[in-house]
């Protein structure tokens, strides 16, 4: 019985060392894929920083874009609403022109014809939105008038008033055109 038994031992012993030997491969190959995972783990959280430094970085020039379009529109509102003043600045004059012409026209037919394109331009400064700077019998005031000269009043009431409006002043919202040219009691 002792040798039925060294022989199943002895039958056992190459068995049992191949499943030492597989398990020591099979270790092998769990400590390889650990490391391996170990190292994609790795690369996978510096992938993660690099996505969120790319996101924001994205997310930054976003934002820079963004402001620089509504500084270009804002810019570009500014020059064109520049430009359609400085046309304006320049046609202004052009009524005082046209007024006096119509004055010193003797001919009605001729001074008729001569309203008629004062009121034109006069359409077309409203069309875009230039208004008269109202000053006859208005408190004076620096900001939308330019006293040219003062006069003495006896009425108390009517210090510091426009009596005389030498030359009509004109704006644009809040833009002075041109101021109104005036008398000031005082």
């Amino acid at each position: 019985m002792n040798d039925e038994k060294t022989r199943e031992r002895t039958r056992e012993l190459p068995v049992i060392e191949l499943q030492q030997e597989e398990y020591k491969a099979l270790q092998n190959q769990l400590a390889t894929m650990n490391q391996q995972i170990s190292i994609a783990q790795a690369i996978a959280v510096k992938e993660k920083a690099r996505s969120e430094e790319l996101s924001n970085l994205v997310n930054r020039m976003q934002a820079d874009f963004d402001n620089y379009r509504k500084r270009m529109n804002e810019s570009n509102k500014k020059l064109k609403e520049d430009g359609i003043c400085a046309v304006l600045e320049k046609l202004i004059p052009e009524l005082d022109v046209l007024k006096q012409a119509i004055q010193s026209i003797p001919d009605e037919r001729v001074a008729e014809g001569v309203k008629m394109i004062y009121r034109q331009v006069v359409d077309i400064l409203t069309a875009f939105g230039v208004e008269e700077i109202p000053a006859l019998g208005e408190q004076f005031d620096p900001n939308l008038h330019n006293a040219v000269m003062q006069v003495k009043t006896a009425d108390p009431s009517k210090v510091n008033m426009v009596v005389e409006v030498f030359q009509k002043g004109y704006k644009l919202g809040d833009r002075i055109l041109r101021h109104s040219v005036v008398k000031v009691a005082n």
